[in-house]
């Protein structure tokens, strides 16, 4: 399986209305770790990460960036160049991301209910 990469040009084209809500603070949810942050691009408030598990439109996931976890609904990602509703091991997404991150992040996939 190649990995697909996300292009992250094409993800600054995007409006601010894929940004989904943003949660500072602990979860009490069940999780599991399903990748690591690549980059954080401020200008564009967009995040690469790089997947170790299967993440889809409408999932919730956790980032843990030092001492704070950042909770978020995925609303769209992208995969070169392309929005897509399903990644999985081994690619890399961008999705855009209302608060600033480190590039050593753990990212959780919340497993609510």
């Amino acid at each position: 399986m190649v990995a697909r990469r996300a292009d992250l040009d094409d993800i600054m084209d995007d409006g601010g209305d894929i940004v989904g809500q943003v949660e500072e603070g602990a979860s009490s949810a069940k999780r599991r770790e399903i990748g690591r942050v690549e980059s954080f691009f401020a200008k564009i408030g967009v995040v690469a990460i790089a997947l170790a598990g299967t993440l889809k439109v409408g999932d919730t996931i956790e980032i843990e960036d030092g001492g704070r976890t950042i909770r978020q609904r995925v609303e769209s990602m992208q995969i070169n160049r392309e929005n897509v509703e399903e990644a999985h091991d081994g690619d890399s997404v961008g999705i855009k991301l209302g608060e600033r991150v480190g590039s050593s992040g753990k990212v959780f996939l919340v497993e609510e209910g």
